[in-house]
């Protein structure tokens, strides 16, 4: 218990820096937290999150709030292995395979609403890593110390060995991930890129960051060259007035690869109800995103990858 004490008093040193400035970011952005859910219900064409109509029964919508109060040690219900299906599914081949990871607070039923809608809005089967929700305080302590100190194995690990695997067996892996689940892909993709046996599968990867939080996510220049797009290919989707936004992506889009569809004055932190329907209708790009040409069962050509533009600073 001491040993842990003294390496976790170790990080807080090492990274002080990166403490200060996260604490100052937060602070200036706090008259937008409130915003993170609103607005209420503005997408009838989904199963809004906070609409209790979206589950299955009153006991799915009581464990979806009762885990995000109550903080406890939770295991996940899916390593990859839940697959939710479209109700008109493109067909779904040995040689891709998609997956979502969850952000915060997202007990079993929201995760799977999640997946679900994703999967509707894709038309493609969408395979749930869920990281479990030890309630909010415990679950943004896991953010703190996975982005801020650098700490962030417990997180991410699990999640790495399932996309390594899908790699090293399909043509075709495409990474869709949330909230706390860009920290979670951010490490991913730095795993993959360090090791020379796992170097070359990052050229099947693609990664679209929803609301995302992480600090960094770089590409390996020499794989982008090679294969004339970025590798791995990456894009990012943001509200301005999202809180989380404007202290991830936003905040460090100069430090991040890929490109960034933002717009600036929509609210809003939630998947289903503030991202999913404006992905779906182009509204962030202009149809213009990889992510977007996938949308109701789509294709993408092989040429179409977005380049990425020059590093953006956003006034928050």
């Amino acid at each position: 218990m001491l040993n842990k004490a003294r390496k976790l008093a170790k990080r807080f040193v090492s990274n002080r820096g990166a403490i200060r400035r996260d604490v100052a970011l937060a602070v200036r952005n706090l008259p937008v937290l409130p915003l993170a859910a609103w607005p209420l219900r503005a997408e009838p064409s989904v199963r809004g999150e906070l609409d209790p109509r979206s589950y299955n029964s009153v006991t799915d919508m009581a464990t979806v709030v009762w885990q995000a109060v109550m903080p406890a040690r939770r295991k996940p219900i899916s390593a990859g292995t839940l697959a939710c299906q479209p109700e008109h599914p493109a067909q779904e081949t040995q040689s891709s395979r998609w997956f979502f990871i969850n952000g915060v607070v997202t007990s079993p039923p929201l995760a799977i609403l999640n997946a679900q809608e994703i999967a509707r809005a894709f038309g493609r089967p969408v395979h749930l890593i869920h990281t479990p929700t030890y309630g909010f305080a415990w679950d943004l302590w896991d953010s703190i110390t996975a982005r801020t100190l650098k700490k962030d194995g417990h997180l991410s690990r699990p999640a790495f060995y399932v996309v390594q695997r899908a790699l090293e067996r399909h043509d075709h892996v495409v990474l869709v991930c949330h909230s706390q689940g860009t920290i979670i892909a951010s490490y991913i993709v730095r795993k993959l890129l360090k090791h020379k046996s796992t170097r070359h599968l990052v050229r099947k990867l693609e990664v679209y960051c929803l609301a995302g939080v992480a600090d960094g996510l770089h590409i390996d220049e020499e794989l982008s060259r090679e294969a004339g797009h970025p590798v791995p290919y990456v894009e990012h989707f943001a509200n301005g007035r999202d809180f989380f936004c404007r202290v991830g992506i936003m905040a460090h889009a100069d430090n991040t690869a890929g490109h960034v569809y933002l717009i600036d004055e929509r609210s809003g932190h939630l998947l289903n109800e503030h991202y999913l329907p404006g992905i779906v209708r182009g509204d962030y790009c202009g149809r213009q995103s990889r992510l977007y040409r996938y949308a109701n069962g789509r294709e993408p050509g092989s040429k179409d990858w977005s380049t990425p533009s020059p590093a953006a600073h956003y006034s928050i």
